[in-house]
Order: C-alpha cells, then sequence, then structure tokens
C-alpha cells in the first residue's frame, strides 16, 4: 500500500478527482436560472348540456328547469383546453330532491390537466311533483268502411282492455280517454292480433303527450262478420192428402233461418217459405221430408241449407159449429147497417179436421167477417170470410157463404121488409142462388 501511495501516477488520479468534486459544488451553487414554466390559456366553452343525475323518473316529474344549458370558463394547456368539447360536463344531483320547488348548485366533471375558472350560472331552480298512475279502459276506433255485406263486430282488446296512465297529481284528474285508431277498410276476415298505439286525451280532446301509457300499445282483434238476418221458417202444401185423411200438424226441425246478404236486401225480408207437396204422402199418418233450401234471389248465402219436415196426418172428423157471430167490416160513418138475413147475426158451420183439433175448437176460436167497404145505401148481398185455427177447414157446403146488409142513412128510420118477403131464421147464412156467376162471389178462405 505504501508503495502506491508514493507512485506518481496514483497521485495525479487523486487529484484529478478532488479537481471533478469542486467544480461540480461551484456550479450547482452559482445560482444558474432554471427554463420558465409554460403559460397558461382560458377558454370560455358555451351551452354546455345540463345533465340531471339521480333523479327517480319513475316517482317523480321535473318541470321548469329555468335553464338546461350553461357557459363554463376553464383554465389549462392550450392542448388540453381544445380537447373534445363533450368531455365537459355539467352535472345537477336530485338524488335526495323531494317534491317541491328548490335552487341547487350545479357541478363540473372537465378534461385532464383543465382547471374551472367559472360556471354561468352556477345554480338552478327546479319544480319536481310526484306523479300518479291511474287505470283506464281502452277505446278503440275504426276508419274506413267495409264491403257491402259485412258487419264489425264489438273490438276484443288484450289485457282486458285495460292500460295506466301515469301522469303528475296535479294533471291525473285531466286525463279523460285512453285511445287507438285502426282502419277497417278493405278487411274482409276478421283482423287477429292487430297492434296498435295507445294515445290519452284530456277532456277538452286533446293528446297528452307527456303521459305515460302502459302498456304504449296493445293488440286488439277486430270481428268481422257477414251481414245475416234470423227469419221465421214458414211451410206452405200443395196437392192433397189420401181421401179421407186431413193435416193435423206439420213439423220442422227449426223454426228459423238465417239468411246472409246486404243491409238493403235483409230489410226488405220478414219470412222465407218452402212448400211440401201432398201428393207424395203414402199413406200412414207420418211421413217426413228432406227439403233443401236456396237463398232467395238477391242474397248471399242461408244456414242451414237443408231441413226436415215432418207431415202428420189423421183421418179427416167433423164438429158442427154454433153461435158464432158475425162481424161486419169497414162500414161508413155515415151509415147504420142491418143483417137481414139472420134474425140473430151469428151463424153455424160444418168444421172438418183432426179429431183432437176439433176436440179444443171453441166458438171464439173461429172469425166470421163481412166487408162492407165502399158500399152505399140499399140491401147488398155480401160474402163472408171465415177464418179457422190451423189445419181446420170448412165443409164444401159452407165454403161460399153470403149474408144480406140493408144500409141506411143514420139520419133516416130504418127501412123494414114487407111482411110477405122471407127470412132466413134458422142462424144460417144464405147460399149464393143457382144462376147467380159464380166469378162474382168470393169463396171461403180458411185460416189453416
Amino acid at each position: 500500500m505504501d508503495k502506491w501511495l508514493s507512485h506518481n501516477n496514483f497521485a495525479k488520479i487523486i487529484a484529478l478527482i478532488f479537481s471533478i468534486i469542486l467544480w461540480a459544488m461551484v456550479h450547482l451553487d452559482s445560482g444558474t436560472p432554471i427554463p420558465p414554466t409554460t403559460s397558461l390559456n382560458t377558454k370560455i366553452i358555451e351551452n354546455v348540456q345540463i345533465q340531471v343525475v339521480g333523479f327517480n323518473e319513475d316517482k317523480y316529474v321535473l318541470y321548469d328547469l329555468e335553464s338546461d344549458k350553461v357557459n363554463i370558463e376553464v383554465r389549462g394547456k392550450r392542448t388540453d383546453i381544445t380537447t373534445n368539447f363533450s368531455d365537459y360536463k355539467v352535472k345537477l344531483n336530485l338524488k335526495n330532491v323531494k317534491p317541491g320547488t328548490v335552487t341547487l348548485p350545479l357541478t363540473t366533471e372537465l378534461p385532464p390537466g383543465v382547471q374551472l375558472v367559472s360556471i354561468n350560472p352556477s345554480n338552478v331552480t327546479v319544480t319536481i311533483e310526484a306523479k300518479e298512475t291511474q287505470e283506464l279502459p281502452v277505446s278503440i276506433v275504426t276508419t274506413g268502411k267495409l264491403k257491402s255485406g259485412l258487419q264489425m263486430g264489438s273490438p276484443v282488446i288484450a289485457h282486458e282492455g285495460l292500460v295506466k296512465v301515469t301522469l303528475p297529481e296535479s294533471e291525473i284528474g285531466e286525463v279523460d280517454k285512453v285511445q287507438g285508431i285502426i282502419d277497417i277498410t278493405g278487411l274482409e276476415e276478421t283482423l287477429k292480433g292487430k297492434t296498435v298505439k295507445l294515445v290519452a286525451y284530456d277532456k277538452q280532446g286533446k293528446e297528452m303527450n307527456h303521459a305515460e301509457v302502459n302498456p304504449s300499445s296493445i293488440e286488439v282483434d277486430i270481428p268481422i262478420n257477414k251481414l245475416y238476418k234470423n227469419v221465421p221458417l214458414e211451410v206452405r202444401t200443395t196437392g192433397q192428402l189420401p181421401e179421407g185423411y186431413i193435416l193435423a200438424s206439420i213439423v220442422k226441425n227449426v223454426e228459423g233461418v238465417a239468411i246472409y246478404g246486404t243491409k238493403e236486401a235483409l230489410e226488405g225480408i220478414n219470412s222465407h217459405s218452402v212448400t211440401i207437396d201432398l201428393n207424395q204422402f203414402v199413406g200412414g199418418t207420418e211421413m217426413k221430408y228432406s227439403v233443401d233450401l236456396t237463398p232467395p234471389e238477391g242474397f248471399e248465402k242461408i244456414e242451414p241449407n237443408a231441413v226436415t219436415i215432418t207431415v202428420i196426418a189423421e183421418p179427416v172428423k167433423q164438429k158442427l159449429m154454433n153461435g158464432i157471430p158475425i162481424t161486419l167490416l169497414n162500414l161508413d160513418e155515415q151509415l147504420k147497417a142491418k143483417i137481414t138475413s139472420n134474425v140473430d147475426n151469428k151463424i153455424s158451420l160444418t168444421v172438418l179436421g183432426a179429431e183432437k183439433l176439433l176436440e179444443a175448437l171453441k166458438t171464439g176460436d173461429i172469425t166470421v167477417t163481412a166487408d162492407l167497404s165502399n158500399l152505399g145505401i140499399g140491401t147488398h148481398r155480401v160474402p163472408l170470410e171465415v177464418k179457422l185455427p190451423k189445419y181446420l177447414e170448412l165443409s164444401d157446403s159452407d165454403k161460399s157463404l153470403y149474408i144480406d146488409v140493408e144500409l141506411t142513412d143514420k139520419s133516416e128510420p130504418t127501412t123494414t121488409l114487407p111482411e110477405d118477403e122471407p127470412v132466413d131464421t134458422g142462424g144460417n147464412a144464405t147460399h149464393p142462388p143457382e144462376e147467380e156467376n159464380p166469378s162474382e162471389s168470393n169463396g171461403t178462405q180458411n185460416g189453416g
């Protein structure tokens, strides 16, 4: 070691090291200036949208936010300030705010390296109101027209036709209805599962655009039916039953039919008739007829398209009915009438029919009338019209009956018959004289 210390080169190295240390110490303590810090810029960012946070939109509605945009002044490096302006955020925290009017401060979120200088305005006033929900029925309005012969049924609405409407407490009383609109133009069949947008309207018929309707749309079925009319089925007969038999009853397997057609055509039809031929009756007391039904001209369809008609026949019986009153019809108000051929104004009739029907027949079931229309003063021979219950007939001898009626002016005394003129006092109407032209007399009408 002593050898190294006594060496000349070693001493030079040590001296060099101390020289470097001294140089460094002199320069560090000399106060050499540091380059100045980079300068900061300011900028005003306009119309920054206020973001509402923490607000319970399910329970409350926000009113009267006096300003929804603000201007902010910021400071920072030019490169920091000129970044995307969407990074500048202004927030209004309504997390714990209750209904009422309140003024609250605004907070900001700025990009890194940017400082807030000012915000204008720094506070905003808001009004908060509680919401209220009410359940209302949905009404469906249709527009357009269906084709002729079609009819729309009542709309079938999903969710039992009920929806919920939410509005501020101060407005919920104004809502009047919730309505959807469907265009039915061109529909030919039932419309199923049509999604319809719903709108709430106030009592003045105006849309309440800010009303929350839940659900906002609903499925609706629109039944489309063909126009039809139910009318009674009438059975008419032609031909004759075998000799010695008479109709006792006609039984139908349906009482009426449905006829489809236009509204105008349906208004003009009140029944539908079919005809059965009694000549086809082959004997016994009962026969079934199967009759195909066709819609009347001008109609589209008839239901059912076939019916079964049962004809019941029984041996013909007869019964004498006495004391049937004669009723005079359509007598001129200025005239008075007297039946001269029947002293007691009553007649007797022989009625043919099934045994059970005759047993039940009463005098009051038979109507006998004489029509005095257009007859003036004088004596007239007037035909009688007899109406019987269904399936009963008059005997041949009673099918053409007449009475003599004398018409006089009410203001004059009644003219009596001469003593030598014969009068029928047997309670029967007279039969027409043999020489009278049959074409001039009317036969008895059977009410069956």
